[in-house]
Formats: structure tokens, C-alpha cells, sequence
């Protein structure tokens, strides 16, 4: 069969195929709606079947392929999908998206051009899938989590973290400065190269002459106030140490004079028929409890004692001129002096409690640490006075 037109018995008929539409040329969709006049060969007689044209591939429409519009795709935007136009030929450019990411074909087809004829409809539906808009970075549902991530490490939670540390360890070096000046004190009552060579002297010159324990207490404070510039100011941590080592060892060497006391009294009242008074037992036992008490109401209550720095500063001034005064004039402090230093000491263990939770630096725990241990000794100090007053 040529492409000449034959001549049947109904008419002329065109042999040869309609001119296809090139896709890209901006043709509207009625321009595919491709009506065939040529009759079909079901529609002849037999005796007519063999000079009927074969059927057009345009006639039978396939609605299972859709149909893209090539002014949509010319927008690269996600609202235009391709279209569905159920009875148009599919003919169709490839999807151009720069945009998005395309599926790759096995051969490129350029603009006004048609795509490779096998795999065409797969091809088609992964371009498709990959214009698709793609989830947002900043979606939560689409944002991966971060891995490795803990609640400790979180940015709301960080410095709490770093606050609960920091008192551990405060607490820890305060339990390490008790057991280490719980051992000073009995090396140096009970150790016989200590007691000849350092507890004894001490003890004779505290008490040789009025002004040798003003001497002392002089000494005791330029040594407390340099051990709590290190630990409080001093960048390096072997310094912060040193500090705190040097603090531990003039407290346990300033209560050598106060112990031998209390020794020389337990001694007299043994020797007088009566039982062991163990004032430094009951003593330690009242003080560790009242510092118990103390820490527990204000980690209980999260009060801020800020307030009673200016308080506590005057008060101090006070009872530090009342020393010298004592020592000046010679008369002995009282039982009511006693006990009103064993509540100064209760209002510095407020105080320094509530800075360790709210206002120390993370960094500082050496210097907190020893800042309640001078609170803790003066408060042990003073009671072990009121125990001594009460069972000679």
C-alpha cells in the first residue's frame, strides 16, 4: 500500500498518517482531539476490509494516560501537576523542574522534542513523583533528631545541671575537710612526737600571758584570710586546694588550746567519781545535727538568705570587739555570749547555703566548701564551750 489516496467504493480515502502535533509549540488541549473521517475497517464490508486503511493510533483514546500540560510545567511550580485529559493522544514534553530533582532518563530529551519511547510511562511518573514539593527543613515532623543528645545537655536544663554538680562536690569537699580535721585534731592530742613538738608549745603560749591569745587569734585570722583568697580568687585549682589544706590545718591547730582544756576538765571530773562527760562527742554530735537541720530548711524552702549579709557583717564586728575587749579588761565571756555565737554561726550556715544554690560560681566549689567549714567549726567552737560550762 503506497501513500497515494485510492479511490474505494465509498470514496477517496488518505493513506498516508495526519501530520502529529509537535508537543512544546504551546498547542491547546482541543488541538489533540484528533476526529478520524477515514472510515474504519469494522465499519466495511468484507468484501471491502482489504482496502481499508488501518486503524489510527488517535482514534482509540487512552484514558490510563495522563496528560501534561506544557504551560504548567513551564512555571516550575508544586501547584502544577500534570493534568488529566481523559481522550487526548500522550504527547508530552519532559518534565522540566530545575528546581526540584528530576528522575534521571536513559536519554535526555530536549525542549520540543519527544521522550525515548520504551519505559516512557515510568519515566513520566517518577518526573512527576519528583516535582512533588518537598518537606520543609524546618518541619518538626521532617527534621531528624539530633543523636547523642541527653535532658542533661539541653540548653534549658544546662545550668541546673552544672548547679547540682557544683554542690556535690561542695558537700563532698566539706565531708573531706571534717574527717581531715577530725584527724589533725586526734594526731595532735594523741600523737606523742605532735603533742611534745607542736600541741604542748601551743598550748603554753596561749595561755602564758593575756595577750598571747590575742597573738593567736590574730595569726589564725591572717591565715584564714589568705587560705579563702586562694581558694575564692586563685585561677589555678592546685592553689584553690592549697587554700583549703592551709585553712584545715590552722582551725585544727587553734583548737589545740580549746581541747587540752577540755581534756584537763574530763580528766578532773573522772577523777572526781564521775562518769566520762564526752563534751567533745556531744558536742560534735549537736553541731553536725544543727548544721543538718539548717542545710535541710533552706534546700526545703529555696529561700534566698542574702539579706542577712549586712547583718551577719555587724554582728561579727561585734562579737570580735567583745574578744579583745575580754582580753583586755580580763573578764571570761559568758554562757549567753556562747550561745549568741553559736546563732551567729547558724545565720552564716543560712547564708552560705543559700549562695551554694543560687549565687556561687559552678567553678568555686573549693571556696564554698570552705566557706561552710569555718561556719561548722565556730559553731563547734562555741558549743563545745556551752558543754563545758554545763557539766563541770
Amino acid at each position: 500500500m503506497t501513500n497515494e489516496p485510492k479511490k474505494t467504493v465509498l470514496g477517496w480515502t488518505a493513506q498516508q498518517q495526519p501530520q502529529q502535533p509537535q508537543p512544546g509549540h504551546g498547542y491547546p488541549p482541543a488541538h489533540f482531539e484528533h476526529h478520524d473521517t477515514q472510515p474504519q475497517a469494522t465499519q466495511l464490508p468484507e468484501y471491502l476490509q482489504p482496502y481499508a486503511a488501518p486503524p489510527s493510533p488517535y482514534a482509540q483514546p487512552q484514558p490510563q494516560q495522563p496528560y501534561v500540560d506544557p504551560y504548567a510545567q513551564q512555571h516550575h511550580h508544586p501547584q502544577h501537576h500534570p493534568q488529566q485529559h481523559q481522550g487526548y493522544p500522550q504527547y508530552q514534553q519532559q518534565p522540566v523542574a530545575p528546581s526540584y530533582p528530576q528522575a534521571p532518563y536513559p536519554q535526555q530529551a530536549h525542549y520540543g522534542q519527544v521522550a525515548p519511547s520504551y519505559g516512557y510511562v515510568q519515566h513520566a511518573a517518577a518526573a512527576a513523583k519528583a516535582m512533588e514539593p518537598q518537606p520543609s527543613a524546618k518541619s518538626s515532623k521532617s527534621k531528624p533528631p539530633k543523636q547523642g543528645r541527653s535532658v542533661a545537655g539541653a540548653d534549658a536544663t544546662a545550668g541546673v545541671s552544672h548547679r547540682v554538680r557544683f554542690i556535690r562536690l561542695t558537700y563532698l569537699h566539706l565531708l573531706l575537710a571534717i574527717l581531715a580535721f577530725a584527724g589533725l585534731e586526734y594526731l595532735l592530742l594523741t600523737n606523742p612526737t605532735l603533742v611534745e613538738k607542736v600541741s604542748a608549745p601551743l598550748f603554753n603560749f596561749a595561755l602564758a600571758k593575756r595577750w598571747n591569745w590575742a597573738i593567736v587569734l590574730g595569726v589564725f585570722m591572717a591565715v584564714s584570710w589568705v587560705a579563702d583568697y586562694w581558694a575564692s580568687h586563685a585561677t589555678s585549682r592546685a592553689m584553690q586546694y592549697l587554700g583549703l589544706g592551709i585553712y584545715i590545718v590552722a582551725e585544727a591547730l587553734i583548737f589545740v588550746p580549746l581541747l587540752t582544756i577540755v581534756q584537763i576538765k574530763t580528766a578532773a571530773i573522772i577523777a572526781k567519781g564521775g562518769g566520762d562527760p564526752n563534751i567533745i562527742r556531744d558536742s560534735a554530735y549537736v553541731t553536725l545535727g544543727i548544721f543538718g537541720a539548717l542545710t535541710a530548711s533552706v534546700f526545703i524552702s529555696k529561700k534566698d538568705f542574702s539579706f542577712l549579709r549586712s547583718g551577719l557583717v555587724m554582728a561579727s564586728g561585734a562579737a570580735l570587739m567583745l574578744i579583745l575587749l575580754s582580753i583586755a579588761f580580763g573578764f571570761n565571756l559568758g554562757l549567753v555570749f556562747s550561745i549568741a555565737m553559736v546563732l551567729l554561726a547558724a545565720g552564716y550556715i543560712l547564708y552560705q547555703t543559700s549562695q551554694i544554690l543560687a549565687h556561687y560560681d559552678p567553678k568555686q566549689h573549693v571556696a564554698a566548701a570552705l566557706a561552710l567549714f569555718s561556719s561548722v567549726a565556730l559553731m563547734f567552737w562555741y558549743v563545745i564551750r556551752i558543754f563545758m560550762r554545763a557539766r563541770e
